[in-house]
Protein backbone atom coordinates (compact mmCIF):
# COMPACT_ATOMS: atom_id res chain seq x y z
CA UNK A 1 0.00 0.00 0.00
CA UNK A 2 2.88 2.49 1.33
CA UNK A 3 4.50 1.65 -2.72
CA UNK A 4 0.97 2.63 -4.22
CA UNK A 5 0.58 5.66 -2.51
CA UNK A 6 3.85 7.02 -3.40
CA UNK A 7 3.32 6.36 -7.23
CA UNK A 8 0.07 7.90 -6.85
CA UNK A 9 1.83 11.19 -5.27
CA UNK A 10 4.85 10.76 -7.55
CA UNK A 11 2.61 10.88 -10.65
CA UNK A 12 0.27 13.97 -9.30
CA UNK A 13 3.29 15.54 -9.04
CA UNK A 14 4.96 15.42 -12.22
CA UNK A 15 0.93 15.88 -13.96
CA UNK A 16 0.34 14.60 -17.49
CA UNK A 17 1.79 17.06 -19.73
CA UNK A 18 3.37 14.40 -21.95
CA UNK A 19 -0.07 14.57 -24.12
CA UNK A 20 -0.95 18.26 -23.79
CA UNK A 21 0.15 18.70 -27.59
CA UNK A 22 -1.50 15.67 -28.46
CA UNK A 23 -4.71 16.31 -26.47
CA UNK A 24 -5.17 19.81 -28.88
CA UNK A 25 -4.62 17.71 -32.19
CA UNK A 26 -7.42 17.96 -34.51
CA UNK A 27 -8.93 14.82 -35.83
CA UNK A 28 -7.21 13.38 -39.08
CA UNK A 29 -9.07 14.51 -42.03
CA UNK A 30 -9.30 11.66 -44.78
CA UNK A 31 -10.94 12.78 -47.99
CA UNK A 32 -13.18 9.44 -48.86
CA UNK A 33 -14.69 8.71 -52.02
CA UNK A 34 -16.48 5.60 -52.33
CA UNK A 35 -17.27 4.60 -56.47
CA UNK A 36 -19.75 1.73 -56.11
CA UNK A 37 -21.41 0.08 -54.01
CA UNK A 38 -19.07 -2.75 -53.89
CA UNK A 39 -21.19 -6.03 -54.89
CA UNK A 40 -23.09 -4.73 -57.86
CA UNK A 41 -22.35 -6.46 -61.17
CA UNK A 42 -24.03 -9.04 -63.61
CA UNK A 43 -24.73 -12.59 -62.22
CA UNK A 44 -26.99 -13.33 -58.86
CA UNK A 45 -27.04 -10.50 -56.27
CA UNK A 46 -25.21 -10.19 -52.86
CA UNK A 47 -27.02 -12.19 -50.08
CA UNK A 48 -25.79 -10.31 -47.58
CA UNK A 49 -23.18 -7.36 -48.69
CA UNK A 50 -21.77 -4.43 -46.65
CA UNK A 51 -23.36 -1.36 -47.70
CA UNK A 52 -21.16 1.63 -47.86
CA UNK A 53 -23.43 3.30 -45.08
CA UNK A 54 -22.28 -0.44 -42.76
CA UNK A 55 -18.52 -0.05 -44.10
CA UNK A 56 -18.23 3.42 -42.96
CA UNK A 57 -19.72 2.65 -39.78
CA UNK A 58 -17.07 0.01 -39.34
CA UNK A 59 -14.20 2.00 -39.74
CA UNK A 60 -15.38 4.56 -38.03
CA UNK A 61 -15.83 2.53 -34.77
CA UNK A 62 -12.22 1.47 -35.48
CA UNK A 63 -10.99 4.53 -35.81
CA UNK A 64 -12.03 6.62 -33.77
CA UNK A 65 -9.52 9.58 -34.08
CA UNK A 66 -10.18 9.73 -37.89
CA UNK A 67 -12.65 12.38 -39.54
CA UNK A 68 -14.28 10.35 -42.56
CA UNK A 69 -14.90 13.23 -44.82
CA UNK A 70 -17.25 10.88 -47.37
CA UNK A 71 -18.40 11.60 -51.35
CA UNK A 72 -20.54 9.05 -52.44
CA UNK A 73 -20.84 8.60 -56.45
CA UNK A 74 -23.54 6.48 -56.13
CA UNK A 75 -25.67 9.18 -54.59
CA UNK A 76 -27.01 11.92 -57.05
CA UNK A 77 -25.38 14.67 -55.54
CA UNK A 78 -21.92 13.82 -56.63
CA UNK A 79 -19.74 12.94 -60.21
CA UNK A 80 -16.58 12.35 -60.38
CA UNK A 81 -15.36 15.53 -62.35
CA UNK A 82 -16.93 17.59 -58.58
CA UNK A 83 -15.53 15.45 -56.69
CA UNK A 84 -11.76 15.68 -58.04
CA UNK A 85 -12.08 19.50 -58.13
CA UNK A 86 -13.12 19.94 -54.70
CA UNK A 87 -9.97 16.90 -53.79
CA UNK A 88 -8.22 19.53 -55.22
CA UNK A 89 -8.94 22.44 -54.12
CA UNK A 90 -9.03 21.21 -50.46
CA UNK A 91 -5.87 19.21 -50.42
CA UNK A 92 -3.98 21.71 -47.92
CA UNK A 93 -6.67 20.68 -45.38
CA UNK A 94 -6.70 16.91 -45.63
CA UNK A 95 -4.47 14.75 -44.40
CA UNK A 96 -4.71 11.57 -46.89
CA UNK A 97 -7.37 9.95 -49.61
CA UNK A 98 -9.45 6.76 -49.45
CA UNK A 99 -11.13 5.80 -52.75
CA UNK A 100 -13.03 2.66 -52.48
CA UNK A 101 -13.98 0.87 -55.49
CA UNK A 102 -13.75 0.78 -59.26
CA UNK A 103 -11.00 3.18 -60.15
CA UNK A 104 -11.68 4.93 -63.59
CA UNK A 105 -9.68 8.55 -63.17
CA UNK A 106 -6.38 7.72 -61.84
CA UNK A 107 -6.04 11.52 -61.32
CA UNK A 108 -8.28 10.65 -57.60
CA UNK A 109 -5.04 8.41 -56.48
CA UNK A 110 -2.40 11.33 -57.69
CA UNK A 111 -2.79 14.22 -55.47
CA UNK A 112 0.15 13.87 -53.47
CA UNK A 113 -1.69 13.26 -50.49
CA UNK A 114 -1.67 9.60 -48.61
CA UNK A 115 -3.63 7.77 -50.20
CA UNK A 116 -5.65 4.26 -50.48
CA UNK A 117 -7.01 2.72 -53.01
CA UNK A 118 -10.23 -0.60 -51.70
CA UNK A 119 -10.77 -2.70 -54.73
CA UNK A 120 -13.93 -4.74 -53.58
CA UNK A 121 -13.60 -8.39 -54.00
CA UNK A 122 -15.25 -9.76 -56.77
CA UNK A 123 -15.85 -6.03 -58.65
CA UNK A 124 -14.30 -5.25 -61.88
CA UNK A 125 -10.87 -4.31 -61.43
CA UNK A 126 -9.56 -0.78 -63.07
CA UNK A 127 -6.69 -0.04 -61.04
CA UNK A 128 -3.75 0.27 -62.64
CA UNK A 129 -1.35 -1.14 -59.63
CA UNK A 130 2.31 -1.18 -61.54
CA UNK A 131 1.21 2.79 -62.38
CA UNK A 132 0.90 3.20 -58.42
CA UNK A 133 3.71 1.40 -57.27
CA UNK A 134 6.24 2.84 -60.17
CA UNK A 135 4.75 6.44 -61.37
CA UNK A 136 5.75 4.86 -65.24
CA UNK A 137 2.94 4.60 -67.60
CA UNK A 138 5.32 3.78 -70.90
CA UNK A 139 3.82 0.50 -71.14
CA UNK A 140 0.27 2.07 -71.70
CA UNK A 141 -1.01 2.40 -75.16
CA UNK A 142 -2.73 5.72 -74.73
CA UNK A 143 -1.00 8.83 -74.96
CA UNK A 144 -1.23 12.78 -74.61
CA UNK A 145 -2.88 12.39 -71.10
CA UNK A 146 -2.73 13.79 -67.54
CA UNK A 147 1.16 12.58 -65.76
CA UNK A 148 0.90 10.65 -62.63
CA UNK A 149 3.35 11.39 -60.25
CA UNK A 150 3.94 12.25 -56.73
CA UNK A 151 2.31 9.11 -56.06
CA UNK A 152 2.01 8.22 -52.18
CA UNK A 153 -0.49 4.96 -52.38
CA UNK A 154 -1.25 2.14 -50.98
CA UNK A 155 -3.93 -0.78 -51.99
CA UNK A 156 -6.40 -2.88 -50.10
CA UNK A 157 -9.33 -5.21 -50.85
CA UNK A 158 -12.72 -5.61 -49.08
CA UNK A 159 -14.72 -8.71 -49.11
CA UNK A 160 -17.94 -6.68 -49.66
CA UNK A 161 -20.11 -9.78 -50.38
CA UNK A 162 -18.94 -11.47 -47.47
CA UNK A 163 -18.62 -14.75 -49.51
CA UNK A 164 -14.95 -15.61 -48.24
CA UNK A 165 -13.77 -17.98 -44.95
CA UNK A 166 -14.89 -15.38 -41.87
CA UNK A 167 -10.83 -15.17 -40.97
CA UNK A 168 -10.06 -13.79 -44.42
CA UNK A 169 -13.05 -11.36 -44.53
CA UNK A 170 -11.79 -9.60 -41.27
CA UNK A 171 -8.20 -9.98 -42.34
CA UNK A 172 -8.75 -7.67 -45.24
CA UNK A 173 -11.16 -5.49 -43.00
CA UNK A 174 -8.27 -5.28 -40.53
CA UNK A 175 -5.08 -4.49 -43.29
CA UNK A 176 -7.57 -1.61 -44.40
CA UNK A 177 -7.76 -0.44 -40.84
CA UNK A 178 -4.06 -0.74 -40.18
CA UNK A 179 -3.67 1.42 -43.74
CA UNK A 180 -5.43 3.68 -42.37
CA UNK A 181 -3.82 4.25 -38.89
CA UNK A 182 -0.61 4.89 -40.72
CA UNK A 183 -2.27 7.94 -42.54
CA UNK A 184 -3.32 8.86 -39.28
CA UNK A 185 0.51 8.60 -38.26
CA UNK A 186 1.93 10.22 -41.13
CA UNK A 187 -0.13 12.96 -39.29
CA UNK A 188 1.27 13.42 -35.94
CA UNK A 189 4.80 12.71 -37.16
CA UNK A 190 4.01 15.88 -39.55
CA UNK A 191 2.75 18.32 -36.24
CA UNK A 192 6.11 17.06 -34.35
CA UNK A 193 8.54 19.00 -32.43
CA UNK A 194 11.67 18.32 -31.00
CA UNK A 195 13.52 19.71 -28.25
CA UNK A 196 17.48 19.49 -29.14
CA UNK A 197 19.31 20.48 -26.13
CA UNK A 198 23.62 19.72 -26.56
CA UNK A 199 26.85 21.97 -26.20
CA UNK A 200 27.54 20.69 -30.05
CA UNK A 201 27.61 23.21 -32.75
CA UNK A 202 26.24 20.63 -34.99
CA UNK A 203 22.94 18.57 -34.83
CA UNK A 204 23.72 14.81 -34.55
CA UNK A 205 27.72 15.44 -34.57
CA UNK A 206 29.24 12.53 -33.58
CA UNK A 207 27.14 10.37 -35.66
CA UNK A 208 26.96 12.51 -38.90
CA UNK A 209 29.95 10.25 -40.32
CA UNK A 210 31.79 7.26 -39.98
CA UNK A 211 34.93 8.58 -41.33
CA UNK A 212 36.46 11.47 -39.24
CA UNK A 213 38.44 13.19 -42.01
CA UNK A 214 34.92 14.16 -43.38
CA UNK A 215 34.34 17.83 -42.55
CA UNK A 216 30.33 18.59 -41.46
CA UNK A 217 29.06 21.24 -44.12
CA UNK A 218 28.98 24.63 -42.22
CA UNK A 219 25.13 24.90 -43.24
CA UNK A 220 24.34 21.60 -41.87
CA UNK A 221 21.98 22.18 -39.49
CA UNK A 222 20.21 24.69 -41.40
CA UNK A 223 20.06 22.37 -44.27
CA UNK A 224 18.40 19.41 -41.92
CA UNK A 225 15.88 21.35 -40.10
CA UNK A 226 14.77 22.48 -43.41
CA UNK A 227 14.18 18.98 -44.73
CA UNK A 228 13.37 17.43 -42.05
CA UNK A 229 10.60 20.39 -41.72
CA UNK A 230 9.81 20.17 -45.88
CA UNK A 231 9.77 16.16 -46.30
CA UNK A 232 8.24 15.04 -42.99
CA UNK A 233 6.80 18.55 -41.21
CA UNK A 234 8.89 17.86 -38.50
CA UNK A 235 10.26 20.64 -36.44
CA UNK A 236 13.02 20.89 -34.31
CA UNK A 237 13.64 23.40 -31.52
CA UNK A 238 17.16 23.92 -30.26
CA UNK A 239 17.65 25.59 -26.50
CA UNK A 240 21.20 26.51 -25.66
CA UNK A 241 23.10 24.16 -22.33
CA UNK A 242 22.66 27.83 -20.22
CA UNK A 243 19.08 27.10 -20.23
CA UNK A 244 19.50 23.41 -19.25
CA UNK A 245 21.62 24.82 -16.38
CA UNK A 246 19.65 27.21 -15.09
CA UNK A 247 16.39 24.97 -15.41
CA UNK A 248 18.44 22.42 -13.36
CA UNK A 249 18.92 25.06 -10.85
CA UNK A 250 15.19 26.09 -10.39
CA UNK A 251 14.24 21.95 -10.39
CA UNK A 252 12.61 20.73 -7.18
CA UNK A 253 14.96 18.54 -5.08
CA UNK A 254 12.19 16.77 -3.53
CA UNK A 255 10.48 16.46 -6.14
CA UNK A 256 13.40 14.70 -7.64
CA UNK A 257 13.90 12.88 -4.59
CA UNK A 258 10.34 11.54 -4.86
CA UNK A 259 10.82 10.33 -8.62
CA UNK A 260 14.16 9.04 -8.05
CA UNK A 261 12.71 7.02 -4.64
CA UNK A 262 10.18 5.58 -7.61
CA UNK A 263 12.61 4.44 -9.96
CA UNK A 264 14.56 2.84 -7.43
CA UNK A 265 11.58 1.21 -5.65
CA UNK A 266 10.50 -0.44 -9.18
CA UNK A 267 14.39 -2.01 -9.84
CA UNK A 268 15.68 -5.22 -10.04
CA UNK A 269 19.10 -3.96 -8.38
CA UNK A 270 20.88 -0.74 -7.80
CA UNK A 271 24.56 -0.36 -8.09
CA UNK A 272 25.05 3.19 -8.15
CA UNK A 273 24.74 6.06 -5.56
CA UNK A 274 21.29 7.36 -4.25
CA UNK A 275 22.59 10.74 -5.01
CA UNK A 276 23.22 10.40 -8.32
CA UNK A 277 19.62 8.79 -9.49
CA UNK A 278 18.43 12.25 -7.85
CA UNK A 279 20.86 14.49 -10.07
CA UNK A 280 19.40 12.18 -13.26
CA UNK A 281 15.72 12.70 -11.95
CA UNK A 282 16.45 16.46 -11.33
CA UNK A 283 17.84 16.67 -14.41
CA UNK A 284 14.68 15.22 -16.29
CA UNK A 285 12.79 17.76 -14.56
CA UNK A 286 14.91 20.33 -16.76
CA UNK A 287 14.14 18.60 -19.45
CA UNK A 288 11.13 18.24 -19.09
CA UNK A 289 10.79 22.12 -18.07
CA UNK A 290 12.12 22.84 -21.42
CA UNK A 291 9.85 20.84 -23.29
CA UNK A 292 7.06 22.70 -21.95
CA UNK A 293 7.92 26.38 -22.47
CA UNK A 294 8.80 25.20 -26.40
CA UNK A 295 5.98 22.91 -26.91
CA UNK A 296 7.64 20.45 -27.54
CA UNK A 297 6.85 16.48 -27.98
CA UNK A 298 10.31 14.77 -27.74
CA UNK A 299 13.26 15.57 -26.32
CA UNK A 300 17.23 14.69 -28.22
CA UNK A 301 19.91 16.12 -25.99
CA UNK A 302 23.40 15.48 -25.65
CA UNK A 303 23.95 16.84 -22.47
CA UNK A 304 26.26 15.77 -20.37
CA UNK A 305 27.27 18.18 -17.24
CA UNK A 306 24.72 20.01 -14.77
CA UNK A 307 26.69 23.24 -14.59
CA UNK A 308 29.39 23.31 -17.57
CA UNK A 309 32.30 23.45 -15.43
CA UNK A 310 33.74 20.78 -17.00
CA UNK A 311 34.37 19.34 -13.59
CA UNK A 312 34.09 15.13 -12.94
CA UNK A 313 32.05 15.98 -9.92
CA UNK A 314 29.31 17.71 -12.15
CA UNK A 315 29.18 14.89 -15.18
CA UNK A 316 25.83 13.13 -15.58
CA UNK A 317 24.17 11.21 -18.61
CA UNK A 318 20.37 11.37 -18.85
CA UNK A 319 19.27 7.82 -19.85
CA UNK A 320 17.72 6.91 -16.99
CA UNK A 321 15.48 10.17 -17.17
CA UNK A 322 14.58 9.20 -20.85
CA UNK A 323 13.77 5.41 -20.28
CA UNK A 324 12.13 5.72 -17.01
CA UNK A 325 10.90 9.27 -17.01
CA UNK A 326 9.95 10.42 -20.40
CA UNK A 327 9.26 6.74 -22.14
CA UNK A 328 6.72 5.83 -19.50
CA UNK A 329 5.05 8.39 -20.19
CA UNK A 330 4.72 8.24 -23.96
CA UNK A 331 6.98 10.90 -24.58
CA UNK A 332 10.18 9.67 -27.03
CA UNK A 333 13.25 10.68 -25.95
CA UNK A 334 17.29 9.86 -27.28
CA UNK A 335 20.32 10.76 -24.97
CA UNK A 336 22.67 11.66 -28.41
CA UNK A 337 21.09 14.55 -30.17
CA UNK A 338 20.17 12.03 -32.95
CA UNK A 339 17.47 13.09 -34.76
CA UNK A 340 17.50 10.52 -37.30
CA UNK A 341 17.25 8.11 -34.89
CA UNK A 342 14.32 10.42 -32.65
CA UNK A 343 12.27 10.05 -35.94
CA UNK A 344 12.52 6.12 -35.96
CA UNK A 345 11.28 5.89 -32.56
CA UNK A 346 8.70 8.70 -32.82
CA UNK A 347 7.02 6.57 -35.98
CA UNK A 348 7.30 3.47 -34.04
CA UNK A 349 5.70 4.65 -31.10
CA UNK A 350 2.89 6.32 -33.37
CA UNK A 351 2.53 3.28 -35.32
CA UNK A 352 2.78 0.50 -32.44
CA UNK A 353 2.31 2.51 -29.44
CA UNK A 354 5.77 1.24 -28.36
CA UNK A 355 9.13 2.94 -27.61
CA UNK A 356 12.59 1.92 -28.98
CA UNK A 357 15.91 1.74 -27.88
CA UNK A 358 18.81 3.89 -29.32
CA UNK A 359 22.08 1.92 -29.36
CA UNK A 360 25.34 1.23 -31.30
CA UNK A 361 25.07 -1.34 -34.03
CA UNK A 362 27.77 -4.24 -33.87
CA UNK A 363 27.63 -7.11 -36.63
CA UNK A 364 28.78 -10.64 -35.60
CA UNK A 365 28.92 -12.75 -38.55
CA UNK A 366 29.74 -16.12 -36.43
CA UNK A 367 26.70 -15.91 -33.96
CA UNK A 368 24.98 -14.69 -37.03
CA UNK A 369 23.60 -11.87 -34.46
CA UNK A 370 23.36 -8.09 -34.00
CA UNK A 371 24.67 -6.69 -31.24
CA UNK A 372 23.13 -3.19 -30.25
CA UNK A 373 24.76 -1.81 -26.83
CA UNK A 374 24.09 1.19 -24.95
CA UNK A 375 23.60 2.76 -21.11
CA UNK A 376 19.65 2.43 -21.57
CA UNK A 377 17.19 1.16 -22.89
CA UNK A 378 12.94 1.72 -22.65
CA UNK A 379 11.68 -0.51 -19.44
CA UNK A 380 8.55 -0.52 -21.11
CA UNK A 381 9.00 -1.46 -24.62
CA UNK A 382 5.68 -2.95 -24.64
CA UNK A 383 4.38 0.17 -24.73
CA UNK A 384 1.72 -0.83 -21.67
CA UNK A 385 2.31 -1.22 -18.68
CA UNK A 386 4.25 -4.21 -18.36
CA UNK A 387 7.86 -3.59 -17.01
CA UNK A 388 11.45 -5.81 -18.49
CA UNK A 389 13.93 -6.19 -15.22
CA UNK A 390 16.61 -3.29 -14.97
CA UNK A 391 19.54 -2.48 -12.93
CA UNK A 392 20.48 0.96 -12.42
CA UNK A 393 24.39 0.90 -12.49
CA UNK A 394 27.06 3.81 -12.90
CA UNK A 395 27.35 4.99 -16.38
CA UNK A 396 29.62 3.02 -18.62
CA UNK A 397 30.95 5.99 -19.71
CA UNK A 398 31.99 7.59 -16.42
CA UNK A 399 35.80 8.50 -14.95
CA UNK A 400 34.72 7.04 -11.89
CA UNK A 401 31.92 4.66 -12.75
CA UNK A 402 31.41 1.07 -10.54
CA UNK A 403 32.00 4.05 -7.82
CA UNK A 404 29.81 6.19 -5.68
CA UNK A 405 31.34 9.09 -6.63
CA UNK A 406 29.80 12.05 -7.69
CA UNK A 407 30.08 12.41 -11.44
CA UNK A 408 29.60 8.16 -11.81
CA UNK A 409 26.48 9.41 -12.24
CA UNK A 410 23.59 6.80 -13.59
CA UNK A 411 23.00 3.88 -16.34
CA UNK A 412 20.38 1.52 -17.11
CA UNK A 413 20.94 -2.49 -17.06
CA UNK A 414 17.78 -3.58 -18.93
CA UNK A 415 16.73 -7.24 -19.55
CA UNK A 416 15.35 -7.17 -23.15
CA UNK A 417 12.76 -10.10 -23.85
CA UNK A 418 14.35 -13.05 -25.16
CA UNK A 419 12.24 -14.79 -27.90
CA UNK A 420 10.21 -11.65 -29.60
CA UNK A 421 10.78 -10.38 -32.84
CA UNK A 422 12.83 -6.87 -33.25
CA UNK A 423 13.00 -4.29 -35.52
CA UNK A 424 16.47 -2.58 -36.01
CA UNK A 425 15.85 0.85 -38.22
CA UNK A 426 16.75 4.36 -38.80
CA UNK A 427 16.02 7.11 -41.60
CA UNK A 428 18.12 9.00 -42.87
CA UNK A 429 16.25 12.09 -43.83
CA UNK A 430 18.64 13.85 -46.11
CA UNK A 431 18.53 10.80 -48.32
CA UNK A 432 14.96 10.10 -47.95
CA UNK A 433 15.40 6.67 -46.94
CA UNK A 434 14.80 4.40 -44.26
CA UNK A 435 16.84 1.20 -43.65
CA UNK A 436 15.86 -1.73 -41.55
CA UNK A 437 16.11 -5.27 -41.02
CA UNK A 438 14.84 -7.96 -38.73
CA UNK A 439 15.56 -10.35 -36.23
CA UNK A 440 14.28 -12.60 -32.92
CA UNK A 441 16.23 -11.19 -29.60
CA UNK A 442 18.27 -13.86 -28.11
CA UNK A 443 19.97 -14.50 -24.26
CA UNK A 444 23.50 -12.80 -24.99
CA UNK A 445 24.46 -14.80 -22.10
CA UNK A 446 24.48 -17.79 -24.08
CA UNK A 447 26.63 -16.67 -26.40
CA UNK A 448 29.62 -14.26 -24.58
CA UNK A 449 31.17 -14.24 -21.06
CA UNK A 450 30.94 -11.98 -18.51
CA UNK A 451 28.44 -9.51 -20.64
CA UNK A 452 27.08 -7.33 -18.09
CA UNK A 453 30.74 -6.15 -17.99
CA UNK A 454 31.75 -5.26 -21.21
CA UNK A 455 30.89 -1.94 -22.83
CA UNK A 456 27.28 0.04 -22.73
CA UNK A 457 25.24 -1.29 -19.54
CA UNK A 458 21.96 -2.83 -21.81
CA UNK A 459 22.88 -5.07 -24.67
CA UNK A 460 19.97 -6.66 -27.12
CA UNK A 461 21.13 -8.89 -29.16
CA UNK A 462 19.07 -10.35 -32.18
CA UNK A 463 19.45 -13.54 -34.24
CA UNK A 464 19.21 -11.60 -38.12
CA UNK A 465 20.69 -12.58 -41.63
CA UNK A 466 24.10 -10.88 -40.53
CA UNK A 467 26.04 -11.27 -43.33
CA UNK A 468 23.85 -9.32 -45.41
CA UNK A 469 23.39 -6.80 -42.78
CA UNK A 470 27.03 -6.44 -42.79
CA UNK A 471 27.28 -5.96 -46.59
CA UNK A 472 24.70 -3.29 -46.19
CA UNK A 473 27.36 -1.82 -43.45
CA UNK A 474 28.63 1.64 -43.93
CA UNK A 475 29.41 3.75 -41.02
CA UNK A 476 30.87 6.18 -43.43
CA UNK A 477 27.67 6.87 -45.06
CA UNK A 478 24.57 6.01 -42.36
CA UNK A 479 26.47 6.37 -38.64
CA UNK A 480 26.79 3.50 -36.18
CA UNK A 481 23.75 4.29 -34.57
CA UNK A 482 20.53 2.30 -34.90
CA UNK A 483 17.14 2.08 -33.25
CA UNK A 484 15.35 -0.80 -32.40
CA UNK A 485 11.60 -1.56 -31.57
CA UNK A 486 9.86 -4.92 -30.31
CA UNK A 487 7.69 -6.22 -32.96
CA UNK A 488 8.43 -7.38 -36.89
CA UNK A 489 7.67 -3.92 -38.12
CA UNK A 490 9.12 -4.15 -41.66
CA UNK A 491 5.72 -4.22 -43.52
CA UNK A 492 4.40 -1.53 -41.48
CA UNK A 493 7.78 0.67 -42.29
CA UNK A 494 7.50 -0.01 -45.73
CA UNK A 495 4.00 0.72 -46.00
CA UNK A 496 4.97 4.19 -44.19
CA UNK A 497 7.36 4.85 -46.32
CA UNK A 498 5.45 4.82 -49.40
CA UNK A 499 3.13 7.35 -47.76
CA UNK A 500 5.87 9.89 -47.30
CA UNK A 501 7.26 9.05 -50.43
CA UNK A 502 10.47 7.67 -48.79
CA UNK A 503 12.96 4.88 -50.18
CA UNK A 504 13.19 1.57 -47.74
CA UNK A 505 16.75 -0.19 -47.41
CA UNK A 506 16.71 -3.60 -47.16
CA UNK A 507 19.61 -4.22 -45.17
CA UNK A 508 18.95 -8.03 -44.67
CA UNK A 509 18.11 -8.90 -48.16
CA UNK A 510 20.50 -9.47 -50.86
CA UNK A 511 19.93 -6.46 -53.86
Amino acid sequence: MKRLILILVVFMLIGDNSYSRVSERENTKIFTVFLSQGYVGPGGSAKNPITNNGLLQELQNECRGIDFIVRDLTEADFSGETVLVELESSRENLDGVLIIGTLSDYRLAFTGLPTIVVYNLWEWDKSPYKLFATGNEDESVLVGGPEYKNGRILTAQLDRRQICNPVKSEAMFNDLVDKIKLVEAVKKLKESRILSVSPYKYIAQVDYQGDINKHIPEDYNETYTRELKELLGVEIVRAEPEEFYRAYQEASQKEAEEIAEKWIEEAAGVKAAKSEIIRTARAYLAFDALREKYDCDAVSTHMRSLTGSGKVEDRFWPGLGLECGFKTRGIQAVCQDYPNILIAELVGYYITGRPGMLGDLMIDTENNVDILTHCGAPVNPYGDDRRVPYIIRTHAESPVRNTLEPGSSTGLQVEWPVGEPVTIWKFYVLNKKIGLHTGRIVDGHALYKNLDDIMCRTKLIAEVNAKEVQKNYFADAYGIHRAATIGDLREKIKNFAILIGFEVMEEDRPD
